[in-house]
């Protein structure tokens, strides 16, 4: 009989694995196919993904469920997007603007759930519910802000920092009307009366776990970090980075908080390490595939025969939710002394729901504080917000120009801008070169660049050699050359000559690529061991190559020449080498192709 157990149940299991492969094979190709269609009409990915979910989903045609295997997949790339949204921060440079940046997401969650809970309660809904569906509202999608404005390289600037910090607020505003459903059901007369007897005793626990993670990541993850790049190199920094945000992520949603919360504290903590930027780089392709199974999960709820017998309150609630949203986020943003296109473009990209809408929405339903077909519609809403967000990122920094003369409001004394230097733009004058690899070729040429004025930015894989020359004051990035995030940090985009100086050939070939793609114009000078593998190199785009063989038999006929001269000139020989081989004289010296 046991045997028997056994083999269904490992039967049962392949089963269910092989179905989790099939699902996820059919979520990547229609959302593949769907994406190419969306291109050719030169509409955005996110919504094509969206599309592609309602296709499959139990709403249309049925071919996948709203299965929960693929939501905890989904739900990896929102972590994953978490923790680089972390690695994006420097305190050292948002401290200034902390205050304003955070004041403006509480005071957006609180208007906007002020605002949307007597509109709610005109649907019909009690004040329990409506409070709930108003909260849900006022969440916008962190995943399609943040992934939009790191696609656009719009993050640093204020109103891309403006829209994260409160976007972070808005899902630790999440976290606390999650834990409050109980408490909303019980006023409601749906649960127990004493729900809520025991969330301040969990609130205090749950802070004092966070305060916990973020001490002990504070001091341990870097030192971790810098031995993994020490002794591993960057599959293990990689590895070290990725576990750290899978272990907070999980210790945060063990303590009642958000898996989300955790890796942004993970990525946050490792933010000023300098393996921030080769991490950044070395998550992101994995972030852009699970990315895409997100959006078409929540796809997947879509339930369109809802949205199409009410289709005419969908078509309400779309533009009065980002109108109001929209005209909020701006509002709050120019109190808090944002100038008046920053504020604009502010509301603009924070005008849609999101997935936490989403969550909040199903909270409620499972509690049965909302409807199933109010929660219908409201997902579908979502979806069109989501769909219509990519446009409006398009259309945001015109209808940023249109509020230039706005003034500052009285009650501030300036208003923020962004800080000088991070536009290209405003780049300081003079020569920028990036060197990579500070090895004994990459030390010497750094050194004679600099003697002849240039300003050099070094990428270097050895941690001790990044903590030793920023030691000594040079602009140093720790990181592989062949990581774009890596590249960018370097300035390479802004480099008049680009030297690859490493003894890594396949790394040389990806480099010459990438800084190719990123500065077309630059001047690109790589080392290369042979002259076969040099060639491939000035076929993908160097400039310049210089082959170590050649260069050493150069200069060892150079030096060998002149030792030997002054040898014979010591011994009062009569007979002398020729011109052409003394030092200084006809010596070629290391020579090169270009």
């Amino acid at each position: 009989m046991t045997d028997v157990t056994l083999t269904i149940t490992l039967t049962l299991g392949a089963a269910g694995a092989s179905r989790l492969l099939v699902d996820l094979v059919v979520i990547l190709a229609t959302a593949a196919v769907v994406s190419l269609v969306f291109g050719r009409l030169r509409l955005a990915a996110i919504p094509a993904y969206l599309v592609a979910g309602a296709l499959i989903g139990p709403g249309l045609f049925g071919i996948i469920g709203a299965d929960g295997e693929i939501t905890s997949i989904s739900n990896l790339a929102i972590v994953l997007l978490m923790f680089g949204i972390g690695l994006h921060m420097e305190t050292s440079e948002i401290r200034s603007e902390l205050v304003a940046i955070l004041g403006v997401g509480v005071a957006a969650c609180a208007a906007c759930t002020l605002v949307f809970t007597p509109l709610a309660m005109l649907l019909g809904e009690s004040l329990p519910a409506a409070l709930l569906i108003a909260a849900a509202v006022s969440m916008s999608s962190t995943a399609a802000v943040m992934r939009l404005l790191q696609q656009r390289r719009e993050i640093r600037d204020l109103h891309g920092r403006v829209a994260f910090g409160t976007l972070i607020v808005q899902d630790l505003y999440a976290v606390a009307v999650l834990a409050c459903v109980p408490v909303l059901a019980a006023w409601q007369g749906l649960g127990d009366a004493d729900a809520g007897t025991g969330l301040g005793m969990r609130a205090l626990t749950g802070v004092a776990g966070l305060a916990a993670i973020v001490g002990l990541g504070r001091w341990l993850l870097p030192r971790i970090l810098h031995q993994a790049g020490r002794d591993g190199g960057t599959e293990l920094v990689l590895i070290v980075g990725a576990g750290a945000a899978l272990g907070s992520a999980a210790a945060t949603a063990w303590l009642g908080f958000s898996p989300e919360l955790g890796a942004f504290l993970a990525g946050f903590l490792l933010a000023s390490t300098p393996a921030r930027h080769q991490l950044i780089g070395q998550l992101a392709p994995l972030r852009d595939l699970f990315l895409p199974v997100f959006f078409v999960a929540v796809g997947l709820g879509l339930d369109l025969r809802t949205a199409i017998d009410n289709w005419w309150v969908v078509l309400i609630a779309v533009p009065v939710v980002m109108g109001l949203k929209a005209l909020i986020a701006a509002a709050a943003a120019w109190s808090f002394g944002m100038a008046g296109p920053v504020a604009a473009m502010s509301g603009v990209v924070l005008a849609q729901t999101g997935e936490f809408t989403l969550v909040v929405l199903a909270a409620g339903v499972q509690r049965g504080l909302v409807s199933g077909p109010t929660a219908a519609i409201m997902g579908v809403v979502v979806g069109v917000t989501l769909m219509l967000t990519p446009g409006l990122f398009g259309v945001a920094p015109a209808l940023g120009r249109l509020f230039v003369r706005v003034p500052t409001p009285p009650w501030q004394r300036r208003a923020l801008r962004d800080i000088a230097g991070r536009h290209p733009g405003r780049e300081p004058p003079g020569l920028r070169a990036v060197v990579a690899g500070f090895g004994p070729v990459g030390r010497e040429t750094t050194n004679r660049l600099e003697r002849a004025g240039f300003r050099v930015t070094v990428i270097e894989l050895n941690p001790e050699t990044v903590k030793k020359q920023r030691g000594l004051g040079r602009s140093v990035v720790y990181g592989d050359v062949a990581n774009p995030e890596v590249l960018h940090q370097a300035g390479v985009e802004h480099a008049d000559a680009v030297l690859l100086t490493m003894p890594d050939h396949d790394a040389v070939l990806r480099a010459c690529r990438l800084v190719r793609s990123i500065a077309p114009d630059c001047f690109l000078a790589v080392r290369s061991g042979f002259l076969s593998r040099g060639l491939q190199a000035l076929a993908v785009g160097a400039d310049q190559i210089t082959i170590d063989e050649i260069a050493t038999a150069a200069q060892m006929a150079e030096e060998v020449c002149g030792r030997l001269a002054d040898r014979l000139a010591a011994r009062g020989a009569k007979t002398a080498p020729g011109p052409g081989v003394l030092p200084g004289e006809g010596s070629e010296g290391p020579v090169g192709a270009g």
